[in-house]
């Protein structure tokens, strides 16, 4: 994983990098729409690092006091945004069950989307509103639709 975050970090930095001054407008809008889905793919990856982080270790150990305070003060974001990265996760990264053995996220198709960078976090948002409003008779797979 490691090897690859720094591969990652490598390429983003040749990509800032790059002389953009004498681009065409046609030239502009393929890496536009190419960097605004990876944009959108990008929590995807956190989200499951997250996700396998809090199996694997309590805020405790990360010297704070809840997931909240060791993203705030570990990313530097605020209690709002750590709350909406952590609930987002929740929903849309893999899943264990109690004995370990692996579960699909609660939100599969929305989790899909996002994996694909075809859905922003304001997507998100708005499905897992819409996923909350549901009447308790909505079967699961209803609502999984």
């Amino acid at each position: 994983m490691q090897e690859a975050v720094t591969a990652l970090r490598a390429a983003f930095d040749a990509v800032a990098a790059c002389d953009i001054d004498l681009l065409t407008r046609a030239e502009l809008s393929g890496p536009l729409d190419e960097l605004e889905t990876l944009g959108c793919q990008l929590p995807s990856v956190s989200q499951r690092l997250l996700a396998r982080l809090q199996t694997e270790a309590t805020p405790q150990q990360l010297g704070a006091k809840s997931w909240k305070d060791v993203l705030t003060v570990r990313w530097r974001i605020s209690a709002a945004e750590a709350n909406r990265r952590l609930n987002e996760a929740a929903v849309l990264a893999p899943r264990r069950t109690i004995t370990g053995g692996p579960l699909p996220a609660a939100l599969p198709a929305t989790a899909a989307a996002q994996a694909l960078g075809l859905i922003t976090s304001e997507h998100v948002a708005v499905i897992r509103a819409a996923v909350r409003k549901l009447p308790g008779f909505v079967d699961a797979a209803t609502a999984a639709q």
